[in-house]
């Protein structure tokens, strides 16, 4: 606050004068004597200081930063990318529709067969192979033999409970057919 310290003559008490009060009369706070507001010999008022910022300087701070992002980005690119399950291709997880818990859909595998599902969650895996025809029939007909998979209608709406396996295979409720209410388990993809 730019002003001066003002020592009453009367009673001696110290005030601090602003310098918007400098040319007024004014009155001590302790005993009321009036004196003139006026800045002292020596003392020379202060002007504010204004630091000249270089327009240079303003400039330039974004591109200080430039190369973080040209480093940042493909480094943030190639972490997902390393993350990411390469079996399908990127296009096919790109565009299709991902499902949540909770959604309603259908299943259907692309296949004119039935959909095969899982009584339990150990038997996806083969379910996978005989409906694509890749696994051994020796290999996968103790699951079906054994009444742990059932055949479902394509088309058929469901409910998905959950997701396992990093989302590869999910739990699931059949809404409608003779399986109404059925919890199963197919392989995510067959989700549509």
């Amino acid at each position: 606050m730019p002003g001066y310290i003002h020592t009453c003559a009367g009673c001696g008490a110290h005030m601090q004068v602003h310098e918007r009060y400098l040319g007024r009369t004014l009155k001590c706070t302790s005993c009321r004597r009036e004196f003139p507001a006026e800045m002292p010999e020596g003392i020379v008022a202060e002007e504010p200081v204004l630091v000249a910022v270089d327009d240079t300087e303003r400039k330039n701070w974004p591109t200080r930063f430039l190369w973080l992002l040209v480093v940042l980005i493909p480094l943030v690119g190639l972490i997902w990318w390393v993350g990411q399950d390469h079996d399908e291709g990127i296009g096919k997880r790109v565009f299709r529709a991902e499902r949540a818990v909770g959604d309603h859909a259908t299943l259907d595998t692309s296949f004119e067969r039935p959909v095969l599902v899982a009584l339990d969650r150990e038997s996806v895996g083969a379910l996978v192979d005989m409906q694509s025809g890749a696994g051994e029939v020796g290999a996968t007909s103790p699951i079906s033999n054994e009444g742990r998979t059932l055949e479902i209608e394509a088309g058929t709406r469901i409910r998905i409970l959950e997701f396992a396996n990093n989302g590869r295979e999910a739990r699931i409720r059949i809404l409608d057919g003779p399986w109404e209410s059925r919890i199963v388990w197919v392989l995510a993809d067959w989700i549509r």
